[in-house]
């Protein structure tokens, strides 16, 4: 696998992992499941569309807003999804395309 790809790789599983930590994060302090029910709006608890589901991207596209109401959503979020995309980006150079990566 050539370097590019294992970078490009890597941030793209670093933005989902992050995005799971958001809801980890999110959660565990309220005493909730991580796993369900699924991710909603924290200010009309609209459920969240698969579509608006994307790590970085659907804040984006949203301008950090909900769909359904509106209501801000924290840069917090895309902050913790793109630090851990650039982390696991950074371990792949370091590391490289070996088997404990």
């Amino acid at each position: 696998m050539n370097t590019s790809a294992l970078i490009a790789a890597g941030a793209v599983l670093g933005l989902v992992i992050g995005s799971f930590l958001n809801v980890v994060a999110y959660r565990v302090p309220l005493d909730r499941s991580i796993v369900r029910p699924g991710s909603a709006c924290p200010a009309c608890e609209a459920p969240i569309r698969g579509r608006d589901n994307i790590p970085l991207l659907s804040w984006l596209l949203l301008r950090g807003k909900c769909r359904d109401c509106g209501a801000a959503i924290s840069v917090r979020y895309p902050l913790v999804e793109v630090g851990t995309g650039v982390a696991f980006a950074l371990i792949a150079v370091l590391i490289g395309a070996a088997w404990v990566l």
